[in-house]
């Protein structure tokens, strides 16, 4: 069963990444680890936040632009540049696309998720996960098993919260023999223009 280990990563992720979170969002982070060390992670019931609407494009470009920044952080390599600053120059415009993914169970350790900006992020990806559909950057706003009513929405959830959508769409898959879950993905998509 790959559920103990996503609970687990889960929580790890959220006391691991709360550095990734600008300050606004430091002391929610800092409660919720709080909540966490009191009581087991995954004890807090996945809520939505009504208030937050979907994800619009200034708001994945935040996202990235902070994922980007800490991964060129990690790699020891300057950060590439900044997407607003490249849209608000006229080198680059971008546009939120929508696509699907499989996630295998067997794969299920290979996803590794991030926080930034009220926005859930893929931030690691195995080979096995890119050739089912994944990229990192993505961003996950619905799960569902094929074969069964689950189908529950992840958009604007915490990272906390997407974990647990997640451990749920597993659990269910594992309890009718599905292989996998099925994602919805939104991804930020470059847009150029043909060559002639």
């Amino acid at each position: 069963s790959f559920l103990p280990a996503l609970k687990e990563m889960a929580c790890l992720l959220v006391a691991a990444n709360a550095w990734l979170l600008p300050p606004a969002r430091t002391l929610y982070a800092q409660r919720q680890l709080s909540a966490s060390r009191s009581r087991p992670c995954m004890q807090r019931q996945p809520t939505a936040r009504d208030d937050v609407p979907p994800v619009d494009k200034a708001t994945f470009v935040a996202a990235v632009e902070i994922l980007d920044r800490e991964l060129a952080k990690a790699g020891g390599v300057d950060p590439p540049k900044s997407l607003s600053e490249a849209e608000g120059s006229g080198e680059a415009a971008f546009a939120i696309g929508k696509t699907t993914a499989k996630l295998p169970l067997s794969e299920v350790e290979g996803l590794g998720l991030v926080e930034a900006t009220y926005l859930v992020l893929v931030s690691g990806v195995t080979t096995p996960l890119v050739e089912s559909g994944l990229q990192v950057k993505d961003t996950i706003v619905s799960v569902s098993v094929e074969g069964t009513e689950l189908h529950e929405s992840t958009r604007a959830l915490d990272l906390a919260a997407t974990a647990e959508r997640l451990t749920a769409a597993i659990k269910t898959a594992e309890e009718n023999g599905v292989a996998e879950i099925g994602l919805e993905l939104n991804r930020l998509v470059e847009l150029r223009y043909a060559e002639k």
